[in-house]
């Protein structure tokens, strides 16, 4: 049985696919959605444990995303994800964490499966 489930949003199949992978190598079911809204009904309707959110999307912002998703009351733990710098992921995060969002982290492209199992991973105590 997973140990997760990981919805991803991102215009980039390949991305897309590539996260599903690492999160499957991770013990982490996911799913990918390439537009926002089968992203936000896959989240009613399939309870992400985590979900990772593109901020370059081609018909919305990620901070637009991530304002929905707090006014949807989301539970899971937010990973921001981009090809910008340290600068706007820390910036996103730092908003998402404002908003009442829980976060897992940035996860900078391009990326490591080691960095997105790291995301994944549940905390220790």
């Amino acid at each position: 049985m997973p140990d997760g489930r990981l919805l991803i949003l991102d215009d980039d199949p390949a991305v897309g696919q590539i996260l599903q992978m690492a999160a499957k190598s991770a013990g982490v079911e996911a799913r990918w959605c390439e537009h926002v809204h089968t992203f936000f009904q896959t989240l009613a309707d399939w309870h992400p444990t985590h979900v990772a959110v593109d901020l370059l999307m081609p018909d919305i912002s990620g901070q637009e995303v991530l304002r929905r998703l707090a006014d949807a009351g989301c539970r899971a733990k937010v990973i921001v994800s981009s090809g910008l710098g340290a600068g706007e992921l820390d910036e996103a995060l730092d908003e998402a964490r404002a908003m009442g969002l829980q976060t897992a982290g940035v996860l900078p492209k391009p990326f490591s499966l080691a960095a997105v199992r790291a995301l994944l991973a549940p905390p220790v105590d």
